[in-house]
């Protein structure tokens, strides 16, 4: 979040963030492209295959060197990489060297090989989170900073000031910890209990119908769909985004919003409510150098979910002592570390793929879908927040990676495993030709993917 942001960033600030941007991309794609293709590499070598050649990157090599009879090298395009082994399905080799050739293993070892990326990218999420809760994680304590008006939190009983101390039986200690929950929740498409503390240290069950969201349930400002902003922003414009609807209408950072559409504002939570049912033009009162201004505005039509909401390019200022008054430190022994580590990445899992079953059916929007272009956005967004939001943020697409790469779509791991266990299963090895149909159909749905994901890319980056 930027919420701090202070005024319109000058050119040379723009590039350092754009270089930051480039530089923690590359970083995260070196790691886990690194740390999976070392995972195929070290359990292959440990089955006494031969590799011929360990890349990371595609395309043409920038960098080569030999180590023993193996290649390595770092090619021109980073988006992944790859371990070539010693295979007579690919050219002949040397009768010697028969015992050597992945063909030729057992189908439990090609199994192994083929599972040792994914996860080598599971267990460095595992050590990363790990580490983090050992060294302790700044959060949000979960109240209710505002609750919007009209919005299903208010309908549902919420108030300014509720402490959520359990989503579905399963106790929350930040903002992070309650969204979650809700997400995994949503699946089973029932009302969500939740637990709720009143400033008065009274405990009571209020319910949240999730359903009402339909598929939009799964969007990242879940929270702000309910109603609930996790702490109370004012009604100050702290950031004014270049270009957008707000700018052009003429609105600066440090106005103050008091009125809209000549009703008195008085809190930011009004006018998020009035956007989100839809992009009409809105009349804003203004105090600016002590006079009150009217300007107008006709917010960006933003479809989302299936629906049109508006979207201004304001960020509000935060009441900065509630803000300080909300943040709680979590920090763990490592026992417990590494058992609230185990418990995020099975959580992570199980939400990964309710998503794409969702996704699958119609029940989940595929403008969730993210390609490149997104990934280098919230890695450069981390960094800028700090080392441990930036780890945070790796160890979630490093497994995000090796549950992807587990889908039994051929081209994939996953896809490669399915053809394994059929070999093991059946005592013979799936024939070229239904390779040869998998790979038609593997390409097919992984180009599919990467456009959708594009096009997800450049109309959530540049069209709103």
């Amino acid at each position: 979040m930027r919420w701090l942001a202070s005024g319109p960033t000058h050119g040379w600030a723009r590039d350092a963030e754009m270089l930051l941007t480039v530089l923690a991309f590359i970083v995260t794609l070196g790691v886990l492209v690194t740390v999976h293709e070392w995972g195929h590499y070290w359990v292959a070598r440990r089955c006494g295959v031969k590799v011929l050649t360990f890349s990371i990157g595609f395309g043409k090599p920038l960098l080569r060197w030999r180590r023993g009879d193996e290649n390595w090298q770092l090619a021109a395009i980073p988006l992944g990489g790859y371990v070539r082994m010693l295979d007579e399905r690919e050219a002949p080799i040397p009768p010697q060297d028969a015992g050597l050739a992945f063909n030729r293993q057992h189908p439990f070892k090609k199994i192994l090989i083929v599972v040792a990326g994914p996860l080598a990218n599971l267990i460095l999420a595992g050590l990363l989170y790990a580490g983090l809760y050992v060294h302790g994680v700044d959060a949000i304590r979960p109240v209710a900073g505002q609750v919007l008006p009209a919005s299903i939190a208010e309908r549902a009983g919420f108030r300014p000031g509720d402490l959520l101390v359990a989503v579905a039986d399963r106790p929350v200690a930040s903002w992070d910890e309650a969204f979650v929950a809700l997400l995994d929740a949503a699946g089973d498409d029932a009302p969500v209990a939740v637990r709720v503390r009143d400033a008065q240290g009274r405990e009571s069950e209020r319910t949240l119908p999730l359903a009402e969201l339909g598929r939009s349930v799964y969007e990242p400002r879940l929270l702000i769909r309910l109603g609930f902003s996790p702490y109370p922003l004012t009604t100050t414009i702290e950031r004014v985004e270049p270009g957008s609807a707000a700018d052009a209408a003429g609105l600066r950072a440090g106005d103050v919003i008091v009125t809209l559409d000549q009703r008195a504002l008085a809190q930011w939570g009004q006018l998020q409510s009035v956007l989100q049912e839809g992009a009409a033009p809105l009349t804003l009162g203004v105090l600016r150098d002590g006079t009150v201004r009217a300007l107008t505005v006709v917010p960006k039509a933003v479809g989302v979910g299936g629906r049109t909401i508006g979207r201004l390019g304001l960020e509000p200022a935060v009441d900065k002592q509630a803000w300080q008054a909300a943040q709680v430190r979590l920090q763990y022994a490592p026992l417990g570390a590494v058992s609230a580590a185990v418990e995020k990445i099975a959580i992570q899992t199980r939400l990964t793929l309710s998503m794409f079953g969702r996704m699958i059916v119609g029940k989940a929007s595929l403008d969730q879908v993210s390609g490149p272009l997104t990934i280098a956005t919230y890695a450069g967004e981390s960094a800028r927040l700090g080392l441990s939001t930036y780890i945070e943020y790796l160890a979630l697409i490093s497994l995000s990676l090796a549950v992807l790469n587990l889908l039994p779509v051929p081209l994939l791991d996953g896809g490669h495993l399915l053809y394994h266990v059929v070999e093991l299963l059946t005592g013979r090895p799936v024939s070229p030709q239904v390779e040869a149909i998998g790979q038609r159909i593997g390409l097919t749905l992984l180009f599919a993917l990467m456009a959708l994901a594009l096009f997800n890319d450049i109309h959530r980056l540049f069209l709103g």
